[in-house]
C-alpha cells in the first residue's frame, strides 16, 4: 500500500505534534503557517478553505468527524 503525498505530510504533521508542545501550540494556533514551516512547502488550500485543527488527545472523549457529502451522489 502507498500513501499519498497528502498522507505523508498529515502523518508527519501528527507525530510532529504529538513529540513537540511548541509545534502543537502552534499548529492549533495557526494551523497553515505551521504545516508550512515544517514541510517548507506552500500549503495549497482551494479558495474559501479553513483548515481547522482540534485537539483530540483526551482518551476520555470520542470524537466523530462528519466530512460535507459528495456532490456527484447517484
Amino acid at each position: 500500500m502507498e500513501f499519498t503525498e497528502s498522507q505523508k505530510v498529515y502523518a508527519k504533521v501528527v507525530q510532529k505534534a504529538w513529540e513537540d508542545a511548541q509545534f502543537k501550540q502552534e499548529l492549533m494556533a495557526s494551523p497553515v503557517e505551521a504545516i508550512e514551516k515544517l514541510t517548507g512547502e506552500k500549503l495549497n488550500l482551494s479558495e474559501g478553505q479553513t483548515l481547522v485543527v482540534r485537539d483530540q488527545t483526551d482518551e476520555s472523549t470520542v470524537y466523530i468527524n462528519i466530512p460535507a457529502q459528495p456532490k456527484n451522489l447517484a
